[in-house]
């Protein structure tokens, strides 16, 4: 509802998969990574929400669950890739509080999941860009 010209698709597997954590903490991590890619795509966006048993970069790792919001939208600057889970980054520097970017939603991510003996990851180019968070499955 809060963005109706995105496309906003679920990739999920046939059976259910548990990972152990806070759930108000972990849906706090997913609605951050929803709205980032709301407010940092344009319109016509697809937006891809996946979930999955195994580690992004090793798929047959059992002991992980990655949760990952996929994007096709402009990619993120290089520049600032290195910088997107730091509290107070920001991709465009035209926005501020004001127009609803504290630039804290990733960092909040990261420190989350970090509470979580998870990790964070990101791979970006132009036209697909994609944020993982890894939770251990045990």
């Amino acid at each position: 509802a809060a963005a109706p010209n995105h496309q906003w698709l679920l990739d999920l597997p046939d059976e259910p998969i548990e990972a152990a954590g806070d759930q108000a903490r972990l849906h706090q991590v997913l609605a951050n990574l929803l709205a980032n890619a709301r407010s940092h795509t344009p319109p016509g966006t697809r937006v891809t929400t996946s979930v999955r048993q195994g580690s992004a970069e090793d798929p047959d790792r059992r002991d992980v669950v990655t949760i990952a919001v996929s994007d096709d939208g402009p990619g993120i600057p290089p520049d600032l890739q290195a910088h997107v889970f730091e509290r107070f980054t920001r991709g465009d520097e035209a926005r501020n509080r004001a127009a609803g970017s504290t630039g804290l939603g990733l960092s909040i991510v990261s420190a989350v999941t970090a509470a979580h003996h998870g990790r964070v990851g990101l791979r970006s180019r132009p036209g697909a860009t994609s944020i993982f968070v890894e939770l251990p499955s045990d």
